[in-house]
């Protein structure tokens, strides 16, 4: 005898006992204000990152004389957010996978935005870029773990639309980093602290780090990913995540919940040492069947990481250089080298002024590419994220190539202001990671996918910075390479399968 339970958004055949695995139990929860809520508040924890990194892009041009910066002591410190990623990704990994998604994301994030904040009070290069490399071994944590954790809380019929609407709010997050910019640097005030001078590049420093402090008050009332709790065999407290997330997705009573077992074989939890559960969470994914999905993966992270952190780094000086230059009829390189040509004195003064141009071409940029991404990204359920991938990086790769050969201004500052929309891509590839690799080994995989995406950020600023001013031309066409190398790679990943969590004695069928 079974009965057939009807939800917001599925009908439920299920067996007189009321048991369902966690796929089947996410979709009874349903989709609705709750989800999408702390959706919406994970999505600030991924923001936050990007606010804090981008934000390099303009906090450093301004402080290039008060902390006496060379060129490639400026790459340098561009690239050690990437650097302490990178370092962290399989620690942070094994403590979202064996102490939960919630806490840790919450704990790191804090220790980002206080260091972070703190780092607007010190005196020279050394100690700021030492409090910046502070800061960078926590975000690992806040610039990854979400896409688990977002994937793991909605079911998986939406969990593609959602990871990718929510990627691309990182696009308008980092839309905030110019315009809090603008904000702040024109400000004329100088604060004598004896040692150092208070400048508005120290305020806007400090304002950037706020989004790590603002994420975790919020997600502090929220849930623990049931997915996690069931990996630990902790049922009941999965069972009552669930109650909670169909309570606030319908308003109707804890009680009225239909499962009310989840008919998960409970696995056997074994405490082991940090370094042997590291070994147990890592090693598989360094070998088939996941090898060539973590090396895929990888790969076009770091592809999309090398133009998204490293290049577009760049992309506030290379604009104020060539809008400024006077350069009518010339391509950007071309701009960039008569004005190398010019060489200031080594006696002139030293100059960190922003245009008010740049601001301006950064702004609405980003939210025109905030714009597009959201809905380009609504249309992942019907184009599929194999497909946008593909396009996303073909068309980011044609525009970086074009570069070379425009000479209207304001089609090379919309090609250039157009490499945000490769955040479009970030979502698509860890949604795929949520898909390909099993619960205890999901956080890792993100982790460790991601951090070969943060060297690709840590090669992509270093070498911009030194191929800009040697061989211009040879940036463009070498990062336009790149995205089309992966524009072809994107094309061996598994094509979309319709998750099918209610065959078996259950059977779960669509009413929307």
């Amino acid at each position: 005898m079974s009965d057939k339970i009807n939800t917001v958004s599925k009908t439920v055949e299920i067996e007189e006992d009321r048991a369902a695995d966690l796929d089947q139990a996410l979709a009874v929860a349903g989709v609705g204000i709750y989800n999408i809520k702390y959706c919406l508040v994970l999505a600030l924890f991924l923001i936050a990152p990007i606010i804090e990194t981008v934000g390099y892009s303009f906090v450093l041009p301004a402080a290039i004389c008060d902390l006496n910066m060379t060129t490639s002591q400026r790459g340098f410190v561009s690239s050690i957010p990437y650097i302490g990623i990178v370092l962290t990704a399989f620690p942070w990994g094994y403590f979202v996978d064996t102490k939960g998604r919630k806490w840790v994301l919450i704990y790191s994030s804090l220790m980002s935005g206080v260091l972070s904040v703190v780092s607007g009070f010190m005196p020279d290069l050394i100690t700021f870029a030492l409090f910046k490399f502070l800061t960078s071994l926590c975000i690992g944590c806040p610039a990854a773990v979400p896409y688990t954790y977002i994937g793991e809380i909605v079911p998986g019929k939406y969990k593609d639309l959602i990871l990718s609407v929510t990627n691309s709010m990182q696009i308008l997050g980092s839309a905030l980093v110019p315009l809090f910019a603008w904000a702040i640097l024109p400000l004329d005030f100088r604060v004598d602290f004896g040692s150092y001078i208070f400048r508005p590049w120290r305020l806007l420093t400090m304002v950037y780090g706020l989004l790590f402090i603002l994420a975790p008050c919020i997600l502090a009332f929220g849930p623990e990913s049931p997915k996690y709790l069931v990996s630990q065999g902790r049922y009941d407290e999965a069972l009552q995540v669930l109650r909670t997330i169909y309570t606030g997705n319908t308003k109707k009573s804890p009680d009225d919940y239909p499962i009310k077992r989840l008919a998960v074989p409970p696995d056997q939890i074994k405490k082991t040492t940090f370094v042997k559960s590291l070994k147990e969470q890592s090693w598989p994914l360094l070998k088939p069947p996941y090898l060539k999905w973590m090396c895929l993966n990888g790969f076009l992270l770091f592809g999309v990481c090398s133009v998204l952190n490293g290049l577009y780094m760049w992309v506030p000086d290379i604009l104020n250089r060539v809008l400024t230059g006077g350069g009518e009829g010339k391509t950007a390189c071309q701009v960039i080298l008569d004005r190398l040509e010019e060489l200031t004195p080594e006696d002139a003064p030293c100059v960190d002024t922003i245009e008010s141009v740049t601001f301006v071409i950064n702004s609405v940029a980003n939210v025109s590419c905030a714009a597009i991404a959201i809905v380009v990204s609504s249309t992942v359920k019907i184009i599929g994220k194999k497909l946008l991938l593909n396009l996303i990086f073909a068309i980011i790769g044609i525009f970086s190539i074009l570069i070379n050969f425009i000479t209207q201004d304001m089609v090379f500052a919309v090609l250039l202001s157009s490499l945000p929309l490769m955040g479009l891509a970030i979502g698509p590839i860890n949604a795929y990671a949520v898909d390909i690799f099993p619960t205890n080994l999901r956080g890792m995989a993100v982790s460790l996918s991601m951090m070969v995406g943060r060297m690709g950020s840590i090669f992509g600023t270093n070498v911009a910075g030194v191929l800009i001013n040697a061989v211009c031309e040879v940036t463009f066409y070498f990062f336009g390479g790149l995205l089309l190398l992966c524009s072809l790679l994107s094309l061996l990943l598994p094509g979309t399968k319709k998750s099918d969590p209610e065959k078996s004695v259950k059977e779960i069928t669509t009413r929307l």
